[in-house]
């Protein structure tokens, strides 16, 4: 089963790497978590910002190059991993948007 970090990985809109206001986590009904969407807004955005995503390939990965790059505590390196693990139970994208939903936890 793919995660928020394989999808955030391996998706492009007009071939470019999706930023952080092109992803909202939803729950199967559709619904946005305004909570898990900011907290993924905020992790890919200090990516884009910090780290080479060619150079990272699962989320230890990305976990030890934003410890090494950026000034983040510990708690919150602990709350991005969460977000990125999380289980992906379907994509939907929104064209007319330029968005991808994530849908977790059905």
């Amino acid at each position: 089963m793919l995660n928020v970090f394989d999808v955030v990985k391996l998706t492009e809109i007009d071939h470019k790497e999706i930023d952080s206001n092109q992803v909202v986590v939803t729950d199967g009904n559709g619904k946005p978590n305004a909570v898990l969407t900011e907290l993924l807004n905020d992790v890919v955005g200090n990516m884009r910002i910090f780290i080479n995503m060619d150079e990272i390939y699962s989320v230890n990965d990305l976990m030890k190059a934003l410890a090494d790059h950026t000034p983040l505590p510990d708690d919150v390196l602990d709350e991005y991993e969460k977000v990125l693990r999380e289980p992906i139970f379907n994509i939907n994208f929104v064209p007319k948007r330029g968005q991808v939903e994530l849908v977790v936890g059905e």
